[in-house]
């Protein structure tokens, strides 16, 4: 059919009934609407979603357990070294050749009252202080703080003596791979090692003990011989050179054993701490405990006081006093001041003080005493004598022999006044005294200064 145009007309295209006339997209094959398939898209986007978050999050559940198990890791093995390192600064010192330490000690038993002392084994991880508890599990699991650790301290056996007194003693330390606590002992397998490493020193409240390795030996945990503590040095050593064919467990075998030195060890100290091969395998250092001889401890020196007082005879002071701080048993010596005049009765004041001391040095006055040997006419007969005496003080001087001469008597003595005192001696020629008669000095010419003094033929009186 044509039109009046004379072009062809092409027959309506008819739409079919689920068009959208406002859609430019034709309908699907298949009968799917639009809508559907757009739910379906979005459902599917949603599940991967949910499935990515959910990825992520067991990405990070594994990201964060892996840093905790690295933290717990480095925390354990950073907290087997920390308690040492902490402590270290308490650490006893030996501050003479014999066995007195410091006291570092003191202070580390205010922290755990079950502190018994610091183990050392020198150029090696091994220094610690070494606890005690009632029984041997509490400080497998708690450090010496007290708190719970996997790390634990280092402890001796809950059956030994604190002291080391006795002659076998055991301590226990867990094994860690990075060398702390007692990881270390694991290289006295090693023969170089062993031999570098076999001196240390074990300080307890009482004394000290230097160690020396003689046996290094892996065992088995309920090997009683090993781990039964006490009096029983020579019981261990007899086990370790003994027949241990019927040992239990895992058995005992030597590694390495100086018979010598072993031979010596009245006393033993063991270090135990587990094999990393077997449950219940055990590895056990073993070392000769030698006393360090103790000291005479000194007491501190108590003070006391010397007080010197300088007084007159009448109580007055005669100079400042004096007062001396020493310890008890020293000796003290002090010159006393000279005053003209005087005398100290106590020219030097000496002695060892025992306790709270007080002297009393008194000045006398001193009088003159002269003594003048003269003939009748006044001249000198012997050189004159003259003394300083105190008042109340006796004296007695002998008169020089002077030939054709006598005097009235042959010695002058008596007792000193509170006064300067002058006597004369008179010498008279035998002549003279022969003739037996009495007279007075005044019938001679005598000088003056002599007119107190009589003489006596024969017998003179002053």
């Amino acid at each position: 059919m044509s039109e009046g145009n004379g072009k062809v007309r092409k027959p309506a295209r008819k739409l079919r009934a689920n068009h959208d006339p406002l859609s430019t997209e034709p309908t699907p094959m298949g009968g799917a609407s639009k809508q559907k398939i757009d739910l379906a898209l979005s459902a599917i986007k949603a599940g991967s979603s949910v499935v990515s978050l959910m990825s992520g999050l067991l990405a990070a559940v594994l990201i964060l357990y892996s840093g905790y198990v690295l933290y717990d890791s480095f925390s354990t093995s950073y907290g087997a070294y920390k308690s040492s390192w902490d402590l270290l600064q308490y650490k006893p010192e030996i501050v003479d050749e014999g066995a007195n330490p410091s006291a570092g000690a003191d202070a580390l038993a205010e922290i755990n009252k079950d502190y018994r002392g610091w183990l050392t084994v020198y150029n090696s991880n091994i220094d610690y202080p070494v606890v005690q508890g009632e029984n041997d599990l509490y400080y497998a699991s708690h450090d010496i703080y007290g708190n719970v650790s996997l790390t634990g301290a280092i402890y001796l056996a809950a059956g030994n003596k604190g002291d080391g007194s006795d002659s076998y003693n055991v301590i226990y330390g867990h094994h860690m791979d990075n060398g702390a606590m007692f990881g270390q002992l694991d290289s006295f397998r090693n023969q170089s090692f062993y031999d570098s490493h076999r001196e240390g020193i074990w300080v307890t409240e009482s004394g000290a003990y230097d160690l020396y390795a003689f046996a290094v030996v892996s065992t088995d945990a309920y090997e009683s011989r090993i781990y039964t503590t006490g009096n029983r040095a020579a019981d261990v050593r007899a086990f370790l050179e003994g027949d241990r064919s019927g040992d239990v467990g895992l058995g005992t075998k030597v590694l390495f054993y100086d018979k010598e030195t072993a031979r010596k060890a009245d006393r033993i100290l063991a270090l135990s701490t587990c094999a990393d091969a077997e449950t219940n395998g055990r590895l056990v250092v073993f070392l000769r405990m030698i006393p360090r001889s103790l000291p005479t401890p000194t007491p501190e020196p108590v003070k006391v006081k010397l007080t010197i007082r300088y007084v007159f005879e009448d109580g007055t002071e005669a100079f400042e006093t004096k007062e001396y701080i020493y310890n008890v048993g020293d000796g003290y010596r002090h010159r006393s001041p000279r005053l003209e005049g005087y005398t100290a009765d106590l020219l030097i004041v000496e002695g060892t003080i025992e306790k709270d001391t007080e002297i009393t040095v008194t000045y006398r006055r001193q009088y003159r005493l002269t003594i003048r040997y003269v003939f009748l006419t006044g001249e000198t007969a012997a050189e004159t004598y003259v003394t300083t005496l105190h008042a109340g003080d006796e004296y007695e001087r002998e008169n020089p022999v002077i030939e054709g001469y006598m005097t009235a008597r042959e010695r002058i003595k008596g007792t000193m006044e509170a006064m300067d005192t002058e006597i004369t001696v008179i010498y008279i020629p035998l002549e003279i005294a022969e003739l037996g008669d009495t007279a007075s000095i005044d019938d001679y010419e005598v000088p003056l200064g002599l007119d107190n003094l009589h003489a006596q033929m024969g017998v003179c009186v002053e």
